[in-house]
Formats: C-alpha cells, structure tokens, sequence
C-alpha cells in the first residue's frame, strides 16, 4: 500500500522490462520455430513467422519520445578518497569516450530547463535528446568534467548540497591546465570554481539539499560503527556535525560520533521521520524541519550563484508524495525522484534518471563498458532491442560479485 510517506513506487520501470523481456522471448521463440521449419521441411515460407512476430514486439520494443537523464557523479582519476568510489565515480578517459558515443549516436544534449519547459507545456523534444547531471559537487567536475564537456560542447547541471562546498577561494588546476601531477582530485568545489563553471555557460547549478544526510528512524541498532565502516557510513558524522562538512575525508578517525557507537536504523533526511530523544517526529516536526532545509539550501545557493534555484534533486533519489508537496510549497519547479521516463503526459514535476557507472561486469572493462553505456541510451531513448545487453551485463556484474562475495554496501 502506497502513502504520502511511501518512497515513489519503481513499478512503472519494472513492468516495462517484464514487457520488452516478453516481447524479446516472443520474437525469439517465433525466429527459432522459423528456422526450425525450414530445416525440417525446406519450405522456406516458415520465415513468415518471425516476420509476423516481429510487428507486435517492434511496438513494445521501439516507443520513441523518451528523454534520458544519464546521472553522473564523480569524474575522477584518483577517487580512493571517496569510499562509494566503484558507485559513483568514472574515469576521465572513460567519460571523456562516452560522451564521444553520445555524439555518434546522433543524441541532442539538451539543458534540465529545456527538459522542464517542454515538458510543463506538453511539447514533445526534438528525439533524441538526452540531459546530463552530475551530483554532489565533486571537486573533479571542475578539475575533469568541465573541460571534457567542453570538449564535447555538452551542457550539464550540477547539483550542490551546500553544507559541502569548500571554503577554499580560488580555482584549482584542472585538465586543461597541462599538469597532470599538480592535479587535486579529492574534496569538493569552492565558491570561486562554482561560479567559474557558471560563467563557462556549460553548467546549470541547481539544488541538491545541505548536508546529503539520513536520520535515525527508530531505536533498533543496526551495527556498530569501526574503523572498517566509518568512512562508508559517513552520515553518521555529517548527522552529528552541523555546517560545513567539506573536508570530512581529511579526519584520520571520526571526531563527532565515536569509534564503538551504535548505528541506528535509518533513512535519507528529508524523506524519513526522525527518531529522537526516544521519539519519532510529528508530522508537523517533520514538515517544519524538511521546508526548512529546502527553503534554506536554495536560498544560500542563489546568493552564491546570482540567479534562481528552481530544481531539487533529492539525495539517494529517494521522494515521497510528501516530499514532492513540499518542494512544491518550496518553490521548485520540478525535483528528481522519478522511475518514468520523461515522457510528454507524465507529471512533469518529477524528473527520472539513470544511474551511469563504471565496471559493469564486475571488474575494469573500458570497452565492456562503453556498450553497456550505449545500450542504456538506446533503451532509455525507448528502443528496448538493446535491453539483452543490459541484462547481459547485469547478469555478468552479479555473477561476479557472488565468485568474489557480495560487495559493501556503499552509501550514501
């Protein structure tokens, strides 16, 4: 049962890979008793009967009019910093080459503005068009990002929680600076170099909340915080540590919530009810505290950036209906959270996206890499015939992982 508190519902993404994975097998089955009939009786008019498979499963397959939202995060050559680095963090060259495959497959690299005006006016994009965001505020999108969407021409939106901008005031070295080995490429953006890539015309700032935080949500201990799990859980500290937390990776052992603490039962802030001082927040607390950060992070990002905040990307994807009511009254004119995909006719206030990574089957292959990229265009752009090379590698990644054992789960 769904409510306003319930996490918006992946069942539309889920039913459209039950109906392409039908299809596939349908016209798989239809092409496999083809080729069986002709060999058992030389009629070769048992071709007929892929041919007459493939019209029903071309309409479930090939639906254009979808928008992509490709999600990117860190693009980085040194991430070991970051602990969810095999998450969320690709490679320069590796970034650099699939935006070189955006280019080849004919895709129109659009703004999140244009995505939103369209789609708030019912007007279908010119197909295919596709829209990038990176998340976090990464100090490597300026150091790599910037200068390879440059490159490319490729326009991005960039969105920032602002508890995490660095108190740094002046642009560090990037890619086109020539020095490879002077590159800094742990920490997050400082003001100076946000509005640089404001100025650059190539990236659209947007909001992303204050401190990319989870909450208790009830008194259940789910672990214990080590010297192992203290980086991957690092929203304990950022909870417990009020203003600027971008340069958390720099402590050596966690300062504000001891080695030995419990970790509590949890969920991402500003969609779950606060457990404290042995209670769980009111509906009233809870709407109070969530405006309030959305109202603030928004405020403090137009007086950086000199020009209106009007998306929020909500942290782990995660929106409630609640949520959305609240960013609403906030404001913004659209958020992320969606499992659609940017359709004209769908609520254009809430955007999908797609998570892009790296090591799709479970270890480093550039190449493996760069086909399962362009089979996530192709489906996302409605053409689920590239759907076999997701699952492929899906299957491949998962098998993997189970060989070598599961791997931590990352957050945030």
């Amino acid at each position: 049962m769904s409510g306003p508190d319930t996490p918006l519902s992946r069942r539309p993404r889920k039913l459209r890979k039950i109906r392409s994975l039908a299809a596939l097998a349908g016209l798989a089955l239809a092409a496999a008793a083809g080729i069986a009939g002709v060999a058992l009786t030389g009629a070769f008019p048992w071709l007929l009967l892929p041919a007459a498979a493939l019209i029903p499963a071309w309409r479930i397959l090939v639906r254009p009019g979808a928008v992509p939202v490709l999600t990117f995060h860190s693009i980085s050559d040194a991430p070991g910093w970051l602990p969810w680095a095999p998450d969320i963090s690709i490679g320069s060259e590796l970034f650099d080459r699939m935006l070189g495959v955006l280019e080849r497959s004919g895709c129109r690299v659009i703004t999140t503005g244009e995505l939103v005006e369209a789609r708030r006016a019912g007007r279908a994009l010119p197909h295919p068009s596709v829209v990038l965001h990176l998340d976090d505020g990464y100090l490597d999108n300026w150091v790599a990002a910037l200068p390879l969407l440059r490159k490319h021409g490729m326009p991005a939106t960039l969105f920032l929680s602002t508890d995490f901008i660095d108190p740094g005031d002046r642009p560090r070295p990037t890619l086109e600076d020539g020095a490879p080995g002077q590159l800094q490429w742990d920490g997050y953006l400082n003001a100076a170099e946000i509005r640089a890539m404001r100025d650059s015309g190539l990236i659209d700032f947007q909001a992303h909340g204050t401190d990319h935080g989870r909450v208790a949500t009830g008194p259940r201990p789910i672990g214990t915080l080590t010297a192992d799990n203290w980086r991957h859980l690092a929203w304990v500290q950022w909870s417990a540590t009020p203003g600027d937390k971008s340069r958390w990776h720099l402590m050596s052992a966690p300062e504000a919530v001891p080695l030995g603490s419990p970790v509590p039962e949890n969920g991402p802030s500003l969609t779950s009810r606060r457990w404290r001082d042995g209670r769980r927040e009111t509906l009233e607390e809870f709407t109070a505290r969530v405006e309030g950060e959305l109202r603030r992070c928004r405020t403090e990002l137009e007086e950086l950036l000199g020009r209106p905040v009007t998306i929020f990307c909500w942290p782990q994807n995660v929106a409630t209906p609640r949520s959305l009511e609240l960013a609403r009254r906030a404001g913004f004119l659209a958020t992320t959270g969606g499992w659609r995909e940017n359709r004209p006719g769908e609520d254009p206030f809430v955007i999908s996206r797609i998570h892009i990574r790296r090591d799709v089957l479970g270890f480093p292959c550039p190449a493996a890499d760069l086909v399962y990229f362009r089979a996530q265009i192709g489906s996302a752009l409605g053409n689920d015939f590239w759907y076999p090379v997701l699952l492929l590698g899906d299957a491949a990644r998962k098998l993997v992982y189970l060989v070598r054992g599961a791997p931590r789960k990352s957050q945030p």
